[in-house]
């Protein structure tokens, strides 16, 4: 544990950073909505929205843990790891497409409600989109090499 204690406490801020974002949230939906009332009752399904988007970031998140335990157990380079990669990509991507979905709904719903939608919420959107394709991204091209490793470990242990 001593070898990742550092990542291990990173990875906890980043948690407690979400956490600590999604409450900091919560009150600036209150205080838009006591702004804006023709668009108060979208406060709560956009909030629990976003709520929901952050699940696959703190599974991923968990999944890490993971990954940091097989690294200080000395079985970084093994199957487990490259399936552990595959799952993270995998709840990168799906936070991805959630982002994209959302994007489109909450645009449309703003649209209904006051005709249009601001263009600082597209902004936004789109840089949690960019993190999300580059975490997507990243854990891809670790998967890749993680898997490589391992066949190449497999051959190594297999040469006599």
């Amino acid at each position: 544990m001593r070898q990742t204690l550092g990542l291990r406490v990173l990875l906890s801020l980043l948690a407690l950073g979400l956490l600590l974002a999604a409450g900091l949230l919560y009150l600036l939906s209150l205080d838009s909505a006591a702004m804006y009332p023709e668009v108060a009752h979208l406060r709560a399904p956009i909030y629990g929205a976003v709520l929901i988007g952050l699940l696959p970031m703190l599974v991923a998140m968990w999944t890490m843990f993971g990954l940091l335990r097989l690294v200080d157990d000395g079985e970084a380079f093994s199957a487990r790891t490259v399936r552990l990669l595959r799952r993270i990509k995998i709840q990168f991507g799906v936070t991805a497409a959630y982002l994209v979905l959302g994007l489109l709904g909450v645009w449309v719903a703003l649209s209904v409600s006051i005709g249009h939608g601001h263009p600082s919420i597209i902004l936004g959107w789109l840089a949690a989109e960019v993190v999300a394709l580059f975490l997507f991204t990243l854990a891809s091209l670790l998967e890749r090499l993680f898997a490589d490793a391992l066949r190449l470990r497999e051959d190594n242990e297999l040469t006599v």
